[in-house]
Formats: C-alpha cells, structure tokens, sequence
C-alpha cells in the first residue's frame, strides 16, 4: 500500500541521529533486537505444525500446550 501524502515535510532531517547510531553500533560488541507481537507472523514462522514440534515438541508434551500461543506465561 502506497500513500499520495509526501511524508517529507513532516519528518525532520535525522542524519545527525543517524550518525550517532551508526557510531554507537559500529563500537558495540553485540546488539539485541527486541520485537513485538506479528513479527515472527508477517516472516512466515508458524505457530504450529512441524516447526513448533521440532522446537517445543518436549515442553508441550509436558505441559499439554499445542502451540506457541499457549506458550505465553
């Protein structure tokens, strides 16, 4: 989906952020990235199946889950 509104004016310029970011990731020894919900969804991960067998299969026998959803604590 594509908008006809120029979104320019409303974003100010942001390379001086920009440029401390890359500088701050460039002396970082690791980054860890955080995502919400619909992530892993919009990727085509599953939350069921084979891929959840293979990765959960013990735990869900365990504990009765039958997908990730249930997973949540």
């Amino acid at each position: 989906m594509f908008s006809r509104t120029a979104t320019t004016k409303y974003i100010k310029n942001t390379s001086a952020e920009l440029e401390r970011l890359k500088e701050a990731l460039d002396r970082a020894d690791s980054v860890l990235i955080g995502a919400g919900a619909g992530l892993s969804t919009s990727a085509g991960f599953t939350y069921s199946g084979e891929r959840f067998e293979k990765y959960f299969g013990d735990f869900a026998a365990k504990y009765g889950f039958r997908d990730k959803q249930n997973l949540q604590m």
